[in-house]
């Protein structure tokens, strides 16, 4: 069965036709998408030892090198959605809410969508330099 044949389930041209603000699955399929070209990007990775380094990319698309042991403590994004992917290295993250705290291995290439109104710590635990590609919603 070829995939032509499949709908767009992603809905992407949905913000040029309809001018609604993109859905998370917009934004993970453009996340995916960047992760795919990394010749568009990987020349702008950083490394810093003691801090992680942004880079925004275009429109509110962010590079993230984390350098290893880092921990960024528990923080909130104001209420918009997060949606990422571990490009390179490895990240754990512990997500706080109401029914208690959650810990997770982030891996390498999968999209890891974060509720807006939860609180996260993100650490790399790993020896190696993380990379994450990410967008808010």
């Amino acid at each position: 069965m070829k995939t032509e044949s499949f709908p767009d389930i992603t809905m992407r041209d949905q913000v040029r036709t309809t001018g609604a603000p993109p859905t998370v699955g917009q934004l993970a399929a453009r996340v995916q998408e960047a992760a795919a070209r990394p010749g568009a990007w990987w020349h702008l990775v950083r490394f810093d030892s003691a801090e992680r380094v942004r880079v925004e990319l275009e429109d509110g698309l962010w590079l993230i090198t984390w350098p290893p042991g880092y921990r960024l403590p528990a923080h909130g994004h104001g209420g918009a959605a997060q949606i990422m992917s571990v490009i390179a290295g490895e990240l754990a993250e512990v997500a706080v809410g109401g029914d208690g705290a959650v810990a997770r291995p982030l891996r390498a290439n999968r999209i890891r969508v974060q509720a807006g109104d939860r609180m996260h710590e993100v650490v790399n635990p790993g020896t190696g330099y993380a990379v994450t590609l990410h967008v808010y919603a």
